[in-house]
Parts: C-alpha cells; structure tokens; sequence
C-alpha cells in the first residue's frame, strides 16, 4: 500500500476514535492493512460491547408504535445511543423509525453507526432519504462518514448522491476514504466524462487535491488508470504540469508511475516530454524514488518514450547513482525484459560514464546480464559495448564475453573486441 493508503487509514481510525490524527502519528511505521486490522478490532470491540443490554431494550421496543419509538429516539436515547440500537433493529420497523427522525438527528446518528452491522437497514432505507443524509453530510465535511457507506449503499442511491453533490472536491474527499476501493470503478462508470475532466481539472487548479486524484487512480484497475491517466494527459500542458510538480512534492512517484504506465504510449510520451520532467531536480526525485521504493521497472518505460536530448538528461542524474544503485537497475532490466530501456540510457550517457556502467556489468551476477546480448541485437547497438571494450579490465570482458557467448551471439563482437 502506498503512502496515501497509510494517511488514510490513519485518519479512519482516527474518526473512529475522536482524536486527531496526531495522536496517532505512533503508527507512522505501522503497514496500512495492519492500521486496517486494528481499526476492525477496534469496532467489533466497541459494537460487542453492551450488546445484551441492547438487544434487550430493542426486545422490549417491539411493544412499542414506531412513531413513539421516534420520539424515544429523537428525545432520549439521542443520534449516538439511537446507532448502537439500529444495529438490533427489524429493518421495516428501523425504516418506519428513520423516516419519522429529521434528517440532521440521523445525519448525526451516522456519524455513530457501524455499516457492517447495519447493512440490511441501510439498503432499505428510501433513496431519497439517504440523499438527504448525504447532503447534510457532505456540507459537513463529514467525507469518511460518507466513505464508509459507499459499499453498502445500493447503486440507485449512489447515483442519486452524485447528481446531488456538486463539489467535486467533497466526491473526491469521498474516495480518498472508500474501504473497498473496487467499488470506485462503478462509481466512475455512472459519471459523464466531462465530469471526469472537470474533476482533474479541478485537483490541477488546487494542487491539494491531487493526492486524492492519484489516490483514486491508483485504486481502480489497469483500464480505469488508463482512461483517467489518458484525460489528464490530453488536457492543458498545465494539468500534466501540476500533476508532476504535485508529485514531486508530495513523493507520490509510486502512485503516479503505475498509472502512467496503463496510458496510451502517445499520452505517455507527452507525459515523458513534458518540459517538467526534464528538470533536473525532477528526474533526480523521479530516479531517487524509482530506486528507494523499487519501481525501476515503471520509470524505465518512461525514459524510454523520451528523445535522445531528455535521455542525456536522465542519464546526467544517473551519473549521481552509486554502483549498487546501477546494478538494482540492471537487475530490474533482466528480470523485467527492460533491456531496451535502460539501453536507451547507456546510449546517452557521456563516454566515461558508459564505460563505468559497462564495467560496472563485467562485475554483476550471471543472472543480471540474462537478456543483454538479447538486447543488444534486437536494438542493433552492439557499438555501446564494442566502443567501451578495450578500457574494461579482463575479468569484465570475459564475464560479458560468457554472456554473449551464452546467448549464441559471440560472432557479433567487433574487431575491438579480441578473444
């Protein structure tokens, strides 16, 4: 799980609590599903709490009209004591019950209520009368109370929520919150597309909103990720520009590059070429984090939809790679079949450095030059090894000779390459 995942299981199970997502920050090391786990623990220890007592005083509601338990509702028990009965309650009487409350007692009541527990309750509810909730609701800010009946809610009332909240900052609040996050594509798929723009256009005005643009990008499958990487990419130059610089900011290359990766290659290439990602303080972030957080095998697609000016670019600030940095990269290559890609890199390095990178390779493990002859020949550029042959020392080129050799491809070395 990614970074945003983190923040936002915290501040769920900070809502939960009624404290500040400070008091938590004991938790900053804590994996987001076991943040997840605790919250879940946390509930059914709460809701299992006095449950006889309950179950006993909704038994004895049962001789009651619902217009008088109402009243009981709305005068005594109150929103909070009212969610922990919802839970025991018949559905038709509990129904009976919600709609006889004014919708600010039960926007309130929400805040308290368990989804789980309620789900039967909920589904039954009138659609109108969840709208209402929910605009209440989202006028409040109250985003996670809403998060956590997305998946419970039936699609007919989800539409209505979404012809009903106009801000599209609020929706996107929502599903920086949603708990089952496969939901999302549903909700997508009822939204015109120039919402969809709009909506991106909107996290470009206001930079604070692209954590959860990314945050839903990344939760939806490959082909949503696509569709939503493609809108952002065909928009303005200053969407892809605030995009970028929003990532750079908030480190989210892990959450950006896997969504980059599902575009179209021409929304890639405008991504890779956009002049914001040919700064050098750029492509130093976007390297720093392909390497810390293990996504060479997203960025190396990257460079490889840039020209031969942008790779000089991103090979200058590979330069600043140390030996063990060089070769995670090289090992990504192999494994991932990337050859060609960081080919595209060692292709626009200086002389001196492609040396060293060569000579980094003659000292890597057989595994790691697994492909590279491959590579080589597919992209015909034997010259990148044969220029750098006669400075690598003998036990380089006798490892890479083996490779070759291996591959079935020793007749390509040039005459600069002696046996």
């Amino acid at each position: 799980m990614s970074r945003l995942e983190h923040e936002a299981e915290v501040l769920k199970l900070a809502r939960f609590l009624d404290v500040e997502a400070e008091a938590l920050d004991m938790l900053g090391e804590v994996p987001a599903a076991d943040i997840r786990a605790l919250r879940a623990q946390v509930t059914h220890f709460f809701f299992a709490s006095d449950h006889h007592f309950f179950k006993r005083l909704v038994a004895a509601s049962r001789l009651l009209p619902v217009s008088l338990l109402a009243t009981v509702a709305g005068k005594v028990l109150g929103p909070m004591l009212s969610a922990r009965v919802a839970g025991q309650m018949d559905v038709d009487r509990g129904v009976g019950i919600a709609q006889r409350l004014p919708t600010n007692f039960l926007a309130e009541l929400c805040l308290s209520l368990d989804p789980e527990h309620t789900q039967d309750l909920i589904r039954a509810m009138p659609t109108q009368r969840i709208r209402d909730v929910a605009r209440v609701l989202a006028a409040q800010g109250e985003y996670v109370t809403m998060a956590r009946f997305v998946d419970i809610v039936t699609e007919e009332a989800i539409r209505g929520v979404l012809e009903d909240l106009e801000d599209d900052a609020a929706l996107l609040h929502i599903a920086f919150f949603v708990e089952n996050k496969a939901r999302l594509e549903r909700i997508l798929a009822l939204m015109p597309e120039a919402r969809l723009v709009r909506i991106i256009e909107l996290a470009a005005a206001r930079n604070d909103l692209w954590p959860e643009a990314l945050s839903l990008m990344e939760h939806v499958g490959d082909g949503w990720r696509g569709r939503l990487g493609d809108l952002a990419a065909s928009l303005d130059d200053h969407v892809l520009d605030s995009m970028i610089r929003s990532v750079v900011a908030e480190d989210l290359w892990s959450v950006v590059l896997p969504v980059v990766g599902c575009m179209q290659l021409e929304s890639q290439a405008r991504f890779a070429m956009h002049p914001s990602m040919q700064e050098p303080a750029m492509l130093h972030s976007a390297l720093q984090a392909a390497d810390r957080e293990g996504t060479w095998h997203l960025m190396l697609p990257v460079v490889e939809q840039m020209d031969d000016t942008a790779r000089a670019a991103v090979a200058q600030q590979v330069d600043a790679l140390d030996g063990e940095q060089l070769l995670r990269v090289a090992e990504v290559a192999s494994v991932e079949g990337q050859w060609q890609s960081l080919l595209a890199i060692i292709a626009a390095m200086a002389p001196q450095q492609r040396t060293q990178m060569m000579a980094l390779l003659g000292v890597a493990p057989e595994r790691t030059l697994q492909g590279l002859p491959e590579a080589l020949e597919a992209t015909r550029q034997w010259a990148l090894l044969d220029s750098v042959w006669a400075d690598l020392g003998a036990n380089a080129q006798a490892r890479l000779r083996k490779a070759v050799a291996a591959a079935g491809l020793e007749e390509r070395l040039g005459a600069s390459s002696p046996s």
